[in-house]
């Protein structure tokens, strides 16, 4: 069991519910959410640009456990996002069996890649366990 986390375009939320739907997945929590990404004037000579663009023009559908962990997380001052480049993106969160993770990224990437700067970004994160509240279902049998 995995929970994949989505950040992706305002814009693209309508285009992304419709096509996960069609592949089955119907159980996704949107969140409102900002932020920023390294062009947004965060870019350090830690994170070579090759690492994270090397794709021009076409995106490998594979997971990478090679890309580094982001810098420190900068913390601001309420109402002070939008001055500091923050903008209004949409996070998903879809909690789901391994066997279905490879066809939702699959449909993640399909829907909401551009090719420019800002696509958004998808989270691959193991899940130790799911508990249905309505009747004590657990692990694989409460996401059904």
């Amino acid at each position: 069991m995995k929970k994949i986390i989505a950040v992706i375009r305002n814009e693209k939320v309508e285009e992304t519910k419709s096509n996960l739907e069609k592949i089955g997945i119907t159980g996704v929590t949107y969140l409102h959410v900002t932020g920023r990404g390294l062009r947004d004037g965060m870019a350090s000579s830690r994170f070579p640009r090759s690492e994270y663009y090397p794709y021009a023009g076409r995106h490998p559908l594979m997971l990478r456990d090679d890309v580094p962990v982001s810098a420190d997380p900068v913390c601001l001052p309420a109402g002070k996002e939008r001055e500091r480049g923050f903008r209004p993106q949409r996070m998903l969160v879809i909690v789901a069996n391994d066997s279905d993770i490879r066809p939702i990224i699959g449909a993640l990437i399909a829907t909401n890649y551009t090719g420019h700067h800002g696509d958004g970004a998808i989270f691959v994160c193991p899940m130790i366990s799911a508990i249905r509240v309505r009747n004590g279902e657990q692990g694989d049998r409460a996401l059904v």
